[in-house]
Parts: structure tokens; sequence; C-alpha cells
């Protein structure tokens, strides 16, 4: 029995037991580790959620791959995943936001209802600046055709330009983006930061495409 006491102790206190799995929901930022594979990654509280702020690097072994089929870039871009491996990827405790809980970070970051139901890469027009908020400093251009492009990273999300996989091909660099797991069809909404404006996009795409993933904690019943 002391045995038994002993080994639950251990797995409450090592990564990804109880306790760290607990992180969370105390204070606004910090680390976890993944139990599967041992990765690290920092998570950011925004509102109500407590987000990753960094992208996924799980390795689903079919669905997923690094930028340009690199490793090495699999470090800094995270991996990029289809639809399919994407709902199946995150780490325990966390998953795959929905479209509605991208909603919820938008209306926290100060969009309202009409604004972040619209769809497009320019939705809401001159009033959707949150993008700037969400931009990692010194990862992006901070001007563009002689028109500012604020980045602030106030809230911590920390996005960095990663470009995606369609069409058979690696492109956009300059660009990110990440799925929802609220699918439609063939197609699943998504959302996108772009170079040239601070706006947040919100489009439907094909699931076979390979995007990058952000994950959201689960939320703890009270």
């Amino acid at each position: 029995m002391r045995n038994g006491v002993i080994v639950m102790l251990m797995y409450l206190l090592l990564p990804g037991g109880l306790l760290a799995q607990a992180g969370p929901e105390r204070g606004s930022e910090g680390t976890f580790i993944d139990p599967r594979d041992g990765e690290s990654y920092a998570w950011v509280r925004i509102g109500g959620q407590v987000w990753m702020a960094e992208n996924l690097r799980f390795d689903t072994s079919t669905g997923s791959m690094c930028w340009k089929n690199r490793e090495e870039e699999c470090a800094s871009r995270g991996r990029y995943y289809t639809w399919a491996a994407a709902m199946k990827a995150a780490p325990p405790g966390w998953h795959l936001p929905s479209d509605e809980e991208w909603m919820e970070l938008e209306m926290t970051l100060g969009l309202t209802r009409q604004q972040v139901e619209d769809q497009g890469m320019d939705r809401g027009g001159s009033g959707n600046t949150i993008g700037a908020a969400l931009k990692r400093v010194g990862a992006w251009t901070t001007e563009y055709q002689g028109t500012p492009i604020p980045v602030t990273d106030e809230t911590g999300f920390s996005a960095i330009p990663t470009g995606w996989f369609a069409q058979e091909q690696f492109f956009h660099e300059g660009y990110t983006a990440w799925w929802s797991s609220t699918g439609v069809g063939d197609q699943a909404w998504m959302r996108g930061l772009h170079f040239h404006n601070s706006q947040v996009g919100r489009n439907l795409n094909a699931k076979r495409f390979a995007f990058t993933v952000r994950c959201v904690r689960d939320k703890l019943e009270r």
C-alpha cells in the first residue's frame, strides 16, 4: 500500500500529473509539459480562457508535417496538421478550439458579436485591429506600403508568421492560420493573421489542407 501511495504522489508531482495540469487554472501565464512526448509549452490566460502561447508540435505520425518537410522547422513554427489530424492532436486536458471559442477570444479583445460572426480576411473593417495584440513583437513587419502595422502582443499569445500547406505545397509564409474544431462538410473554420494588416480573418478552408494548431485548456468543473 505504501508503494502505491508513493507512486501516486510521484505522478501528481511529475509533468503532466494533476498538479501540472491544474497550473493554468492559477495565474496569468506559465508552462506545462505534454506527457506524451515531454515537449514544454507556454500558456497564457486571456479573459476566461487559457490558451497555448505557441504552436503545437506533437507528431501524429499521419496528417502532420514540418515546414517544407524539414524537421528542424517544427521547433519554431510548430507542426502543420490536416483537420482530421488536428482533431486528435491536443495534449490531455486541452482541445482544439471551436469556432465559438475563437469568437470568445475575439470578443474578449473587443470585437462585437456581429463582427466575430463575419467571414473573410478583412472582416470587421478598420474596427478589427485585434491581431496586433496577438502578434509576437519582432516577428512581423510593422509597416506596409507606408502604413504602420501595430504589433504589441499585449495578450502574450505570441503568434508568428508560419504560412501553411495547401494544393500540395507550402506557401504564404507572411501569414499564419490555425484550425478550429468546427467543420462544415469537407471544410472547417479557421483563423488567420496577415503581414499587411492587424485584422484576424475567419474563413472556411478544405480539411485536407494543413494549418498550425493552438489548443485551449479544458475548463475544470467547479
